[in-house]
C-alpha cells in the first residue's frame, strides 16, 4: 500500500465517523428558532420547573405569531451531574473556559462572587436597568427583593471598587433550632405551664445538651441532646451569635482567628467533649442507614425518628423532612440562643441566610434569551406554575406542599397565604416555624461577598474539625485557616505581574518537537551499520543474507529496501495511537509542564511565575505533607493485597471440582464499579448497623467507628482493597501455571515439605511477578482517588485527603490549574524515581527462568 492510498483511507475514516457523529434532532431550519441552555442541579421540583418552562415556550411562540421579529424560545435543560455543584463546579467552569456555556445557570448565591472575580459572570447592571420603570411587584428591582438575598449577589472589586450585580436571588435558606418537645418534657425541661422550654442562651443549650444525651452499655450514643455541627449552622453562625465576623468590612483580611470568633468555637469544643468526644457525636450521625454522617432527607432522618432532641438546621427541613415525614413528631421551632454575654448587643445574629439565584454565564451566547428566561423563572406566574403542580403530585400521595421561600418578597409573602396560612391541612406547628423563618429573613447576616468564598468555607470547616477532635487548640486551628485564607485572598488582590505566556510559540514548539522526533526516529532506524550490514557481519549469517539481499550496482546488498515496504501497514496500524498521542497526550504533557511554571485559573491569560508553584508547594501548603503522609500509608495495603491475593491463587491452583466458578465468584469483585463498590462498603463499615462490626460482636468484640474515625478510616479503606485482591489473583495464577511440576516432584523426592518448596521453587519463580504487581500496586496506591471522593470527602479532619484528591481539588474546585500541574508533576517524578529504584534493586531478587 503506497502513501496515496493510506491517506485516502484515512480520509475516507475520519469522513464517515464524521456522518456517524450522533447529533441531536432538532428543527434547526425553524425560521426565529433560538435555543437556550439552562444547567441546574437536579431536584424534587424538576419536573415542575419543567412544566414551567414549556410555557415561557408556548409564550414565546404566541408573541412570535404576533410579531415575527419575537423569537421562538427552546430550552436545552442539563444538570450539573455533581453532588455539590457549588464546592465542585467543574463542569460549569470547564464550558465556560471552553467557550460552550449554559445560557443560564441556578448557581449558590455565595459561589457566585467568587467566579464572578475571575470574570465567569455576565456582569447584569444594564439588564436591571430595564426593569426599574417595571411596576409589577415581581418586577427585578432590587427594592423587591430581601435586603440579605439582593446584598449576596453585588460584588465589588477591592482592588479597583467596580461594582457590578452577577446574579438574580432566586430561593432562600435561613437557619432556626428545631426541639422535640416531647424529649424536653421528658427531661423536665418545662416553662410554668407545663410545656417544652427551650434554651435562652448557649449556657442553658449546653446543659441541656448533655442531659439529653443518652448513651448504650458501650458508651455510645443512642439519643443526641444537641450538637454545633449536627444540622446546618457551621462556624458561620456561632460566630455571628457572638458578635463576630469571618471578613473585613474592607473584604481584605480574613478575620477568622478574631477572638469572638476563637470563644465561639471553643465553645462548640466544650459542648464536644462534654458529649463525650467528637468522635462519638460523628458516629451518631452515621447510624443512619445511608451510613454517611448527613442522612439524606425523608423518614432516615434522625430529627424524625425522635433521635435527635434539637438541632440548628435550614428552611429546607419543612419541605423535604417535617411536611412529608414529620407529621406525628411533636416539635417547634424558635430563635437559636445567643450566648448570655450577648443580651442586648445589636450586632448578634439569630440566623444566617443562603439560597440560590441565577446568573448568565461571561461567555453565553444567547444573553438576551437568558435574560427573559430568567424573568419568567422569577415572575410569580412560574412559581404558580410550580407550586400547584408540586401540591398536586404531593397531594396525590398524601403529603403536604410546602413552597421553598423566594427572594423576592411579594412572591414569598404570596406563597405563605395561597399555600401556608390558608390551607387548613397544613398543621399549626409547621406554620408557626415557616414564619419564624421568612421573619428572620431580614434580619440575618449572609457569607461574606469574596473572591475566596469557597477555601473560606472549606477552612472553617477545616478549623472546626481540628479544634473538636483536640488535633489544636481553637486559636491555632483559627490562626492556621486564617493564613491559608489570607494567603489566597493577597494573591486574588495582589495577581502576578509575570509575562502573558504567548501560546502561539507553544504550538510551534510542539510542532517542532513532533518533526524533531519523527526525523529523529527516520534516522536512527537507517543508520549506518544498518540490520543488513550487522547481519553481514556475522559469518554464520552472510551466505544466507547474500541470497536474500539484492546487489546494488557495486555488487554489495542494497540498504534497507528489504524493509521499506513492510513500513505502510505498521504505520496504518499504529495510526490510531500515534494521532491520539499527538493531539490528546503528547500536547497536554508540554501544556502541563510550561503551566506548572504559570499562575492559571483557564478563565484568565496564564502568566509565567517562575519556581512559585514549587515553593509554595514545598513551604507554605499546610495540607502538602498531610497528603503525603495519608498516601504513604495507604502503601501498607500493598503487601497485604499481594499476599492474599497470593494466597487467593494457590488454593485456585488445585486441580478440584468447579474450580473454575470459584475463580470467577474471587474475580467479580475486582470488575465492580468503583462507585458501586464504595456505596456498598459506607453499609459495611456503618458503626452500629454495619455487617462488619456486627460480626464483630458477635465474638465479643466492639467494632470501632471507622470512615468516622481519624485512626480507622485510612484502615477501612485498606481492607476495602483487600476485596478486590482477584484481580491480582489472575496474576499470580498465570505465574503458577508456568512453573514446571517437575520441580516439585523432584523436590518432592529429596524430601522437602511444602512450605519449603512454596519457599525455595514458588516465591523464586514468581519473582517476576511479585516485581510486577509491586510497581503496579505502587503506582495505583499514590493515585488513590475514587474511595475517598465517595466515601468520606477527605475526612475526617483530612485523615483520607490523598494527594491526588488535593490536587484535584486545587485544580477543579479552586482553579488554581498551574500549582495542580505543579502537584502532578511532582507525583510523576515520585513514581519515577521509586519506579528506577525498584527496577535497580530487582536485578537483586528477581530471577527469571532461563
Amino acid at each position: 500500500m503506497n502513501v496515496w492510498k493510506f491517506l485516502l483511507i484515512a480520509l475516507a475514516v475520519i469522513a464517515l465517523l464524521w456522518f456517524l457523529n450522533p447529533e441531536r434532532a432538532i428543527e434547526r431550519n425553524e425560521p426565529g428558532l433560538v435555543e437556550i441552555v439552562y444547567l441546574a442541579e437536579s431536584g424534587p421540583e424538576t419536573s415542575s420547573v419543567e412544566e414551567a418552562m414549556r410555557d415561557f415556550e408556548a409564550q414565546s411562540r404566541a408573541a412570535h405569531q404576533e410579531n415575527p421579529e419575537h423569537p421562538i424560545y427552546k430550552i436545552i435543560k442539563g444538570q450539573t451531574a455533581s453532588r455539590d455543584p457549588t464546592a465542585d463546579p467543574t463542569r460549569f467552569l470547564v464550558s465556560v473556559a471552553g467557550r460552550m456555556p449554559p445560557d443560564l445557570i441556578l448557581f449558590d448565591r455565595y459561589a457566585v462572587s467568587e467566579w464572578a472575580a475571575r470574570g465567569a459572570f455576565t456582569k447584569l447592571d444594564d439588564f436591571v436597568a430595564r426593569e426599574l420603570t417595571n411596576p409589577a411587584p415581581d418586577a427585578i428591582r432590587p427594592e423587591n427583593f430581601y435586603k440579605s438575598c439582593w446584598d449576596e449577589v453585588v460584588y465589588e472589586n477591592p482592588t479597583i471598587g467596580e461594582r457590578g450585580i452577577y446574579g438574580i436571588p432566586e430561593r432562600v435558606d435561613d437557619r432556626a433550632l428545631f426541639y422535640n418537645k416531647d424529649l424536653l418534657k421528658r427531661a423536665g425541661f418545662v416553662d410554668a405551664s407545663g410545656e417544652a422550654q427551650p434554651p435562652r442562651n448557649w449556657e442553658e443549650l449546653e446543659q441541656m445538651a448533655v442531659k439529653l444525651t443518652e448513651h448504650d452499655v458501650r458508651g455510645r450514643i443512642t439519643q443526641l441532646g444537641f450538637a454545633p455541627n449536627f444540622g446546618n449552622a457551621w462556624l458561620y453562625l456561632y460566630s455571628w451569635m457572638n458578635g463576630g465576623q469571618l471578613m473585613s468590612d474592607d473584604r481584605r483580611h480574613c478575620t477568622l482567628n478574631s477572638p469572638v470568633v476563637v470563644q465561639a468555637l471553643a465553645w462548640m469544643i466544650r459542648v464536644y467533649d462534654s458529649l463525650g468526644g467528637a468522635q462519638k457525636e460523628f458516629a451518631f450521625e452515621g447510624t443512619a442507614q445511608s451510613g454517611q454522617r448527613s442522612a439524606p432527607p425523608g423518614e432516615l432522618d434522625l430529627f424524625v425518628q425522635g433521635k435527635v432532641a434539637m438541632k440548628i438546621d435550614g428552611y429546607w427541613t419543612f419541605p423535604e423532612v417535617l411536611a412529608q415525614y414529620g407529621q406525628n413528631l411533636n416539635y417547634a421551632v424558635t430563635l437559636p440562643p445567643l450566648p448570655a454575654s450577648a443580651a442586648g448587643k445589636e450586632n448578634n445574629a439569630y440566623s444566617w441566610v443562603s439560597g440560590w439565584c441565577y446568573a448568565i454565564p461571561s461567555t453565553a451566547r444567547q444573553k438576551e434569551g437568558a435574560w427573559e428566561l430568567l424573568k419568567f423563572m422569577c415572575s410569580q406566574h412560574a412559581r404558580e406554575i410550580i407550586g400547584e403542580s408540586e401540591r398536586l403530585r404531593l397531594q396525590s400521595i398524601g403529603r403536604i406542599y410546602v413552597p421553598t421561600q423566594n427572594a423576592n418578597r411579594h412572591i414569598n409573602e404570596w406563597a405563605f397565604q395561597k399555600y401556608i396560612a390558608s390551607d387548613p391541612a397544613v398543621p399549626i406547628k409547621l406554620r408557626d416555624g415557616v414564619k419564624l423563618l421568612n421573619d428572620l429573613i431580614d434580619i440575618s447576616p449572609f457569607r461574606p461577598v469574596t473572591p475566596v468564598g469557597q477555601l473560606l468555607f472549606n477552612e472553617q470547616k477545616r478549623a472546626t474539625e481540628n479544634a473538636i477532635f483536640n488535633k489544636m487548640s481553637a486559636q491555632e486551628a483559627l490562626n492556621q485557616s486564617t493564613a491559608v485564607v489570607q494567603s489566597a485572598l493577597d494573591r486574588v488582590l495582589g495577581p502576578p505581574h509575570g509575562v502573558i505566556v504567548p501560546w502561539k510559540y507553544f504550538l510551534i514548539v510542539y510542532f517542532s518537537l513532533l518533526v524533531g522526533a519523527a526525523v529523529g526516529i527516520y534516522f536512527w532506524d537507517t543508520r549506518v551499520p544498518s540490520l543488513e550490514g550487522r547481519m553481514l557481519s556475522r559469518p554464520k549469517l552472510r551466505d544466507a543474507t547474500e541470497d536474500v539481499l539484492p546487489a546494488n550496482s557495486q555488487g554489495a546488498p542494497a540498504r534497507s529496501r528489504y524493509f521499506r515496504p513492510q513500513w505502510t501497514g505498521g504505520w496504518l496500524c499504529a495510526s490510531p495511537w500515534i494521532i491520539g498521542f499527538i493531539l490528546f497526550t503528547g500536547g497536554p504533557i508540554l501544556f502541563a509542564i510550561v503551566v506548572s511554571f504559570c499562575d492559571y485559573d483557564l478563565l484568565n491569560p496564564a502568566r509565567f511565575v517562575g519556581l512559585a508553584n514549587y515553593r509554595w508547594m514545598f513551604t507554605r501548603d499546610p495540607l502538602f505533607w498531610k497528603v503525603i503522609g495519608n498516601t504513604l500509608f495507604m502503601v501498607i495495603g500493598i503487601p497485604l493485597g499481594m499476599a492474599l491475593s497470593l494466597a487467593i491463587a494457590l488454593l485456585l491452583n488445585l486441580e478440584v471440582r468447579g474450580v473454575a466458578v470459584w475463580r470467577t465468584f474471587f474475580y467479580l469483585p475486582s470488575i465492580v464499579p468503583a462507585v458501586a463498590s464504595s456505596i456498598l462498603w459506607i453499609w459495611i463499615f456503618n458503626p452500629r448497623i454495619g455487617l462488619l462490626n456486627n460480626v464483630l460482636s458477635a465474638f465479643g468484640i466492639h467494632g470501632p467507628n471507622w470512615l468516622q474515625d481519624e485512626h480507622t478510616s485510612k484502615i477501612a479503606l485498606i481492607l476495602m482493597g483487600l476485596w478486590s485482591a482477584g484481580s491480582g489473583m489472575i496474576v499470580w495464577l498465570a505465574g503458577l501455571k508456568g512453573i514446571s511440576p517437575s520441580y516439585y516432584e523432584a523436590a518432592a523426592l529429596d524430601g522437602a515439605n511444602a512450605w519449603q518448596r512454596f519457599r525455595t521453587i514458588t516465591l523464586p519463580l514468581l519473582t517476576p511477578y511479585i516485581f510486577f504487581n509491586l510497581i503496579m500496586g505502587l503506582i495505583a496506591t499514590l493515585q488513590i482517588f475514587t474511595q475517598s471522593f465517595i466515601m468520606t470527602q477527605g475526612g475526617p479532619i483530612d485523615s483520607t485527603l490523598f494527594y491526588a484528591y488535593h490536587l484535584f481539588n486545587n485544580a477543579f474546585r479552586f482553579l488554581q490549574m498551574g500549582y495542580a500541574s505543579a502537584l502532578g508533576w511532582f507525583l510523576f517524578l515520585a513514581v519515577f524515581a521509586l519506579t528506577l529504584v525498584q527496577l535497580k534493586l530487582s536485578k537483586r531478587w528477581v530471577h527469571y527462568e532461563e
